[in-house]
Order: C-alpha cells, then sequence, then structure tokens
C-alpha cells in the first residue's frame, strides 16, 4: 500500500471515530489530507469503499502484529510470546476504541456483506495464530482440545475488551491482565487435561465449504465493481468470469489467471484468489 493510500485511511478512521460515517463527508477527508478530491477518487471509488478498507485496515495492522510478536521473538519461551501477543491485543484495541465503537454502534458488520466475508476469513486466520500459541505453549497433548481452548480464550479477551469499552475511566496495566488471563487459562487446560472430558468442537469448524461457480462470479462482479483494479488484474478476472459462466469451467485456465492475479497486493483480490484456490481444490 502506498503512503498517500495509507494516510487516507488513517485520516479517514479518526474522522469517522469523531463524527461518525454518515456525518463525515468525502471532502472533509480530502481537506484533512491535504489532497483535492479529485485526488481521492483516484485511490476510493466510494466513502463505503472506503471505510471497507479503513476497516480491513484495522484488522490487518492488530493481525500483522500479533504474527510480528510471534516471529520477533523466537528467542522467548511460548508462554511469554503468548502474553505479549494478548496484551497486545489489548494494546491495539485500546489505541483504535472510538472506531471500534463506531463499528459497533452502527451495527455495520451485520449489514454490510463484504465486511461480514471479510470477518470470518479473519476469525479463520486468528484461530490458526491462537491455536499455533497454545500447542507451543502446553504442547501436543492437548491438541484434542486445540479449538475449544482456543474459542475459550479469545471470549475471556473479548470480556474484558467489553469492560474497558463500558468503563472509560478504568485503567488497567495490560501487562498485568495479559498475565492475569493466562493464569486462568491455565486453570482450563489443566481442567482439560485432568478429566479427558470429550471435546465439543470439532478442528474443521473453520474450515471453508468450497464456494460455488456462481457465488465466485458474484465474489468477481464486486471485486470490479467496488476496487481501483490495475488493466493486467481486470483481464485476469474477465477470463475467470467466462470460465466460470460455462458449465464446466476449464480448471487449467483458472489456475493460468491465478498466477497473475497471485501478483496483486490489494487484500480483496488476495481473498477472492483463496477462495478460487478452493473451487479448484
Amino acid at each position: 500500500m502506498n503512503e498517500k493510500k495509507e494516510k487516507i485511511i488513517k485520516t479517514s478512521i479518526q474522522l469517522f471515530a469523531k463524527k461518525g460515517f454518515s456525518s463525515t463527508t468525502i471532502q472533509e477527508i480530502a481537506d484533512e489530507c491535504g489532497i483535492s478530491k479529485g485526488a481521492f477518487y483516484l485511490h476510493f471509488k466510494s466513502k463505503e469503499q472506503l471505510f471497507n478498507r479503513a476497516f480491513e485496515y484495522y484488522i490487518d495492522t492488530s493481525m500483522q502484529s500479533i504474527e510480528t510478536i510471534r516471529k520477533e521473538n523466537q528467542h522467548l519461551a511460548p508462554r511469554e510470546i503468548f502474553q505479549k501477543q494478548i496484551a497486545e491485543q489489548f494494546q491495539h484495541f485500546a489505541e483504535n476504541k472510538d472506531f471500534i465503537i463506531l463499528i459497533l454502534s452502527e451495527n455495520i458488520i451485520p449489514e454490510n456483506q463484504q465486511i461480514k466475508k471479510y470477518s470470518k476469513t479473519v476469525k479463520k486466520q486468528m484461530n490458526e495464530e491462537i491455536q499455533i500459541s497454545i500447542l507451543t505453549t502446553y504442547g501436543q497433548e492437548i491438541e484434542p482440545y486445540i479449538t475449544d481452548l482456543s474459542v475459550m480464550i479469545q471470549g475471556i479477551i473479548q470480556s474484558y475488551v467489553q469492560v474497558l469499552l463500558l468503563q472509560d475511566q478504568m485503567q488497567l496495566s495490560f501487562d498485568e491482565l495479559s498475565s492475569f488471563i493466562l493464569e486462568r487459562f491455565d486453570d482450563l487446560v489443566q481442567g482439560m487435561l485432568r478429566s479427558q472430558t470429550k471435546p465439543i468442537l470439532k478442528p474443521t469448524i473453520w474450515d471453508d465449504d468450497a464456494p460455488s461457480a456462481t457465488s465466485l462470479q458474484e465474489e468477481l462482479r464486486l471485486l470490479k465493481l467496488e476496487h481501483l483494479l490495475s488493466d493486467d488484474t481486470l483481464v485476469s478476472i474477465e477470463v475467470i468470469e467466462e470460465e466460470l459462466a460455462k458449465a464446466e469451467p476449464r480448471k487449467p485456465v483458472i489456475q493460468g489467471m491465478l498466477t497473475n492475479l497471485e501478483k496483486c497486493e490489494d487484500p480483496a483480490v488476495i481473498r477472492v484468489v483463496e477462495q478460487l484456490k478452493l473451487f479448484l481444490s
């Protein structure tokens, strides 16, 4: 992502959080960024598209920070890394609290299909990252319960986030809070191992079903409609659309076009590529 586009996104997050989505105008965003309204449209087709990208940016940066903690702290014990990841989730929330309140107050996710689909994809990625932390911290013997435990600790974290949302004046040390949560999670893990209770959730609950040709055609249509794409990307998408419209799409042709699409860094394109891979598998 280029610096200008990132600046527009960061600025919009601040304005949306301060004024609300509906009350913030494109002209205000452009003025705050020091660009013309025309320059804004070189990066985003609409305010709605910008909001989608702002939401994705918030989640992407949170995910990246959690992954970075694991990758850059390999010298630490797995438990210490896990604790840092939990603390980072609270820190990232605190830094973007107003934006999250906006999302919740305007009930945006249930109404926005693109964000809803994106949230489902991110939920799977988050579970994968947390499961890595659980396994490296507690060992392979906990693997039968990994899905349940992943859901449990996320539920604990989200509950404390809700407390922070409701209590504006509450001052908490995120390091102390993450340590406290992990100690309580120790009890859950040991209880699972001691009782040998049958797991409730299967590891496959986060797996995506293979999308249909029809649903992929709709995804590609929206992709072209809502995103600024290069000519090469558009040509590859149109070739794939032609194949998907056939009674028997030629998968080698689609696979060839995917090679071109994989060069694109737009998160929306990347997500469609993953869906197309599921279709081909």
